[in-house]
């Protein structure tokens, strides 16, 4: 599994490509190369990144068809082959998207793709390092917000995950009905076994909910929390 110093190598390799993009846009790079060079390279790295991407994407594909048969399977011992498929391509699809974000670390959609995959396999806190990546580089990306909720909700980090659904209200409302229908069924899974939760944090974000529905649907907006 990987770590989140990983994660913190591969930010390092982008600041050090940053800075080269710079010295190249001044004509030199750090050890005084002309600055065609560099663009090369750089022209080079991102045609890299572009092919893990897709090489990835498609694995993700393939995890996802994984999925639907094991939901689809006629007896348990099906499901479970095919779970255990899905999960072999959700790790598989890491290495490629890792791959992209190596040559091309500011490729926000290949960061996206490791906390999807991450949250598939159950691995939260990669999977928040990298949602953390996505919106660094796109504050504005809902999908990035939605999974992120999610994750949060896995956690049982009630306080973030309504944070999570108030910006994913202002950004994109399917997303944000999405989340909250996550919610709900968080709600009524912890209800049948608290996880360590207290019942009244439960209920507390039951009402929550309701009180965030009904104001959606009446105004159109979100009222202030109280």
């Amino acid at each position: 599994m990987r770590t989140l110093l990983g994660t913190l190598c591969l930010t390092i390799v982008g600041t050090v490509i940053l800075a080269q993009v710079g010295l190249a846009q001044h004509g030199s790079t750090a050890d005084g190369s002309p600055a065609g060079t560099i663009s090369s390279q750089l022209r080079s790295a991102g045609a890299a990144a572009e092919s893990a991407y897709n090489s990835g994407l498609r694995t993700v594909k393939r995890a996802q068809a994984y999925d639907g048969q094991a939901l689809k399977a006629s007896t348990p011992e099906k499901a479970a082959k095919s779970h255990e498929k899905a999960q072999e391509a959700y790790r598989e699809s890491i290495s490629a998207f890792v791959n992209a974000v190596t040559a091309q670390p500011t490729m926000y959609k290949s960061w996206y793709y490791i906390g999807f995959a991450d949250r598939h396999l159950g691995n939260y806190d990669e999977a928040l390092s990298a949602y953390a990546k996505v919106l660094e580089l796109n504050p504005h990306h809902a999908d990035a917000m939605e999974n992120r909720g999610e994750v949060f909700l896995a956690l049982n980090q009630i306080e973030e995950a309504q944070s999570a659904y108030m910006d994913l209200f202002r950004e994109s409302r399917p997303l944000a009905n999405e989340l909250m229908s996550v919610m709900r069924r968080w709600i009524e899974s912890r209800r049948q076994d608290t996880q360590g939760i207290a019942p009244a944090e439960i209920e507390g974000l039951a009402k929550w909910a309701d009180e965030r529905s009904a104001n959606a649907a009446e105004n159109g907006s979100l009222r202030p929390e109280h």
